[in-house]
């Protein structure tokens, strides 16, 4: 199987250090315009990339390994239904993904004044050991406040709550008990509509789980890997 993970809004490939050192035969890729390319302002625009990605290679026996609007792509990527994609992998995944409108706001403020973003703006990675904590901070800051912008707003209008039952291939959901950014109602939401679906709750985690407790969280997707 090929694992290809997918980052979450404003960060690129570097997320995955610690699954990337672990897994064999794995990609860990960096959507386009972070920072390389132009930047893609839906979900579903980034599927058809996703799916282009794919097809150009010849990658087959497709595994996709999402957090936050990477589960999104990874869920829209499924639905085109272009690509035989094996099973999914979602993490801190919601089927809606609606973003508090203040922080939309302060990412508006930010890009319209050419700031950079603050160290506020990278709490939820305080959890993170270094020094992969710093080397995800810079590389946020290096995508800037418009990719954010741009990513937090993709994942805004992001909805396929109706959609989930045509994704028929198995998938592991692996949520944050302390996730307050996609809390654990999302999972289980996911959960009881996806056909086939198991919940992984990491203890303690929050919405960068997979980067906090990657152990953990590396040795569950081993073995659901290998039920499938």
């Amino acid at each position: 199987m090929t694992l290809i993970f997918l980052p979450g809004s404003g960060c690129s490939s570097i997320v995955w250090d610690q699954q990337q050192s672990f897994f064999d035969n794995c990609l860990a890729l960096n959507l386009p315009g972070h920072p390389e390319g132009n930047v893609l302002n839906k979900v579903s625009d980034i599927a058809q990339w996703l799916v282009s990605y794919i097809e150009e290679r010849n990658l087959s026996e497709i595994v996709l390994v999402g957090h936050s609007l990477g589960s999104a792509v990874a869920m829209q990527t499924a639905l085109l239904g272009k690509i035989d994609i094996k099973a999914l992998v979602l993490i801190g995944a919601g089927a809606r993904l609606k973003v508090i409108p203040q922080l939309l706001t302060s990412l508006t403020e930010l890009v319209e004044n050419n700031g950079e973003i603050p160290d506020f703006l990278l709490s939820a990675n305080q959890k993170i050991a270094e020094p992969l904590r710093s080397k995800i901070n810079s590389s946020i800051k290096e995508n800037g406040a418009s990719v954010m912008l741009n990513d937090f707003t993709a994942c805004d209008k992001f909805d396929v709550m109706e959609h989930l039952v045509d994704i028929k291939i198995p998938v592991q959901i692996i949520a944050g008990d302390k996730d307050h950014m996609t809390p654990l109602k999302y999972a289980s939401f996911l959960q009881n509509n996806l056909p086939q679906a198991q919940l992984v709750v990491v203890e303690g985690g929050t919405h960068m789980a997979f980067a906090e407790q990657a152990d953990f969280v590396n040795k569950k997707i081993k073995g659901f890997l290998a039920s499938i």
